[in-house]
């Protein structure tokens, strides 16, 4: 797709506020695009996108009625969410195999639908949620649209890869330790996790009740505030939304310890330019050592309570089929089968504590600053073992499990590493705090240098 169908397409979200017409043409381009791309997809709802199409053109035609926030814009959901009349597999043949289609919609689902939105389609994922590394079972890979040779991250591989190409303006995903925020940043876009209790996961596929949360992929944070926005099950409506602003003033606390540990040259160096232009611009940057990241993988021991929930959860369903759940993804569940439930309420007693300890420790700061990801996306050829499978799977969620744990929102913005990649950049916000986070982050955005995906 040329840079100029890109930018196109990109800027729908923020333009048809004012343009409405030509719907049909424009949902032409990207299922073109989205046919070229069928690996990030598991299904393409073509007919039904283009009738959408068809019933918002004629609409504006007669001027009929006000447009919704999201009419004509075309978005993908991630394939664990609901879709009345279909089985949802979660990128899994166990699920494939026993689930009985949906009766209604996924909640998420409905509000796009009811905010105008074409859903184009369902987007591949790592099989279950489990892997932060993209690659899909079936296939073998899907590769990062920014190197074809390095993979896209996961589990919301297909929704980042869908947006990037041009094949959407905006994708849902999940969130349960980095699933939205990792794909973002190494596919060059902003992924927004929210608050996990701010949007319904009614209709979707859990991982982890405890820590998962649905969010947003776009080409900036104004289109994926305007998702948010849809979606929230208690939006700011009261009161006027934050409006962009200066970014002098604002308050960001570095931490020091954990987040920081083994980078990689090119993510340091992005990340310490990052914070030379916030300086620059007026912010008050502080370095902190934050005691409750140090505790983070304590909660994940013993594949943590995550895995216990997820492997109940296919248990009850008659989906713990290990011959129809891939090896990688197997081991890690089965960890849940032997975990004591006096460790998993340990588990989950340590993070209610961390969570509320860092609450504590980091009230009087607007936001906190950290690279997504400590590594940049790893070469497909380097996770093809297992070792390398595994290895590079834990080095790209380290960070990003932070926000999961800590029940935080959290904006990853891209930056351009001057190599042709992406280095993300995240933004932490307090709990609840999301539409203080999303303003701060739409000032923030406007400073760092990046490349169009």
């Amino acid at each position: 797709m040329t840079g100029d169908v890109r930018s196109q397409i990109k800027d729908d979200i923020l333009r048809l506020a004012k343009d409405r017409n030509g719907c049909s043409a424009r949902i032409e381009a990207v299922l073109d695009v989205a046919d070229t791309h069928d690996a990030a997809f598991t299904r393409i709802y073509a007919e039904a996108a283009r009738a959408h199409a068809a019933t918002i053109d004629a609409r504006c035609a007669r001027s009929v009625e006000r447009p919704t926030a999201l009419a004509g814009i075309p978005v993908t959901i991630k394939d664990n969410m609901d879709v009345a009349g279909e089985p949802t597999t979660a990128g899994s043949p166990a699920l494939a195999e026993t689930a009985s289609p949906a009766p209604i919609d996924a909640d998420v689902v409905k509000r796009l639908r009811a905010a105008g939105a074409i859903i184009l389609g369902k987007t591949a994922m790592s099989e279950l949620a489990l892997s932060s590394i993209g690659l899909i079972e079936a296939t073998s890979q899907l590769p990062n649209p920014l190197d074809p040779e390095r993979v896209p991250g996961g589990s919301s591989c297909g929704a980042a890869v869908s947006v990037a190409v041009g094949a959407a303006s905006a994708a849902l995903g999940t969130d349960t330790g980095g699933s939205v925020q990792i794909p973002a940043a190494l596919c060059g876009l902003v992924g927004f996790k929210p608050t996990a209790s701010h949007i319904s996961r009614d209709g979707v596929v859990p991982l982890s009740p405890h820590l998962d949360s649905v969010g947003v992929i776009a080409h900036s944070v104004r289109c994926c505030r305007i998702v948010y926005e849809a979606l929230a099950q208690n939006p700011a409506t009261s009161v006027p939304r934050p409006v962009p602003r200066s970014i002098k003033g604002l308050r960001f606390a570095v931490p020091q310890n954990y987040v920081l540990n083994d980078l990689e040259r090119g993510v340091a160096a992005a990340f310490e330019r990052t914070l030379s232009v916030l300086s620059k611009h007026g912010a008050l940057l502080q370095d902190i050592a934050l005691p409750a990241l140090d505790r983070v993988p304590d909660v994940y021991q013993g594949g943590g309570f995550s895995m216990a929930e997820i492997y109940a959860w296919l248990r009850s369903r008659g989906s713990l089929t290990r011959s129809l759940i891939s090896s990688r993804a197997y081991s890690r569940i089965e960890q849940g089968g032997v975990l004591l439930a006096a460790d998993m309420l340990d588990r989950l007693s340590l993070r209610a504590s961390l969570v509320e300890s860092a609450a504590q420790q980091t009230s009087r700061w607007d936001a906190l600053l950290m690279p997504t990801c400590p590594i940049l996306p790893p070469f497909i050829k380097a996770v093809a073992d297992d070792d390398g499978y595994n290895r590079y799977s834990m080095l790209l969620m380290r960070n990003t499990r932070v926000a999961n744990v800590l029940d935080r929102c959290a904006v990853t913005l891209p930056v351009d590493d001057r190599d042709g990649l992406s280095v993300g950049m995240t933004l932490m916000g307090l709990r609840e705090k999301d539409d203080a986070l999303l303003g701060i982050a739409e000032a923030v955005e406007r400073l760092l240098p990046r490349r169009i995906a």
